[in-house]
């Protein structure tokens, strides 16, 4: 059960972080997105959206 639930946080970090490189936010090359944490990519994607 513990790895399908690390699995499930990496492949939605994996998302945000997409979006965000997309966007322009970061780039790909930038290793600071790669520290942030779940819930810190999802803050910044919500703020994307609503900007």
């Amino acid at each position: 059960m513990k790895n399908y639930l690390r699995h499930a946080v990496e492949t939605m970090k994996q998302h945000y972080i997409e979006r965000l490189v997309e966007a322009g936010v970061f780039h790909s090359s930038d290793e600071t997105i790669q520290t942030l944490t779940l819930s810190e990519l999802e803050t910044l994607v919500k703020r994307l959206d609503r900007a």
